[in-house]
């Protein structure tokens, strides 16, 4: 049996794990897959700094007047997606090492770490179980708005979209 373990980083990820290891035989495969958002995709406007926008940054050096140059609102916001894809990538590598450091069930089945860069968290795992032929998806389940207090918005459309068995763990 193939399992999808999906990781975030959450307790109720890490319980969903160790509670699917119960069931876990020899023979089993293990997929750890986390989901992190991508880096933005560059624009046409990465074009090299324009005359008047070096002239500005020179007067403002020299003339001791700042904020001749505005701040670009665009690259900022960009700056600030590049920070927090990377954040989410440093905790799925981090928490790959947790359970990897547990030696989970490494003498019982093969374990294979999986990460995925997309803005589409539910879609990319019923994606990835498809393509490694999944048998049973394993999530934590997660209340993050009033309509989904009892399954998260991304264990939901799971639930609904996987062509496979899906266990949400509480």
């Amino acid at each position: 049996m193939k399992y999808l373990l999906c990781v975030d980083g959450s307790k109720k990820a890490r319980q969903a794990v160790e509670n699917t290891l119960k069931y876990v035989n020899k023979g089993d495969e293990l997929y750890f897959v986390s989901v992190y958002p991508p880096h933005p995709n560059p624009n046409e406007n990465n074009e090299p700094i324009d005359n008047s926008t070096i002239a500005k940054m020179v007067i403002e050096m020299f003339s001791g007047v700042p904020d001749l140059v505005d701040p670009d609102e665009e690259k900022l916001a960009k700056n600030e997606q590049i920070i927090a894809s990377n954040h989410k990538k440093v905790n799925a590598l981090e928490e790959f090492h947790y359970f990897n450091n547990k030696n989970l069930a490494s003498d019982k089945c093969k374990i294979h770490y999986l990460l995925v860069a997309s803005n589409d968290i539910s879609g990319s795992i019923t994606d990835v179980a498809k393509k490694y032929g999944i048998n049973c998806v394993v999530l934590g389940s997660t209340g993050t708005s009033l309509e989904k207090l009892l399954i998260g918005s991304v264990s939901s459309k799971v639930l609904r979209t996987s062509h496979c068995s899906v266990l949400i763990s509480p």
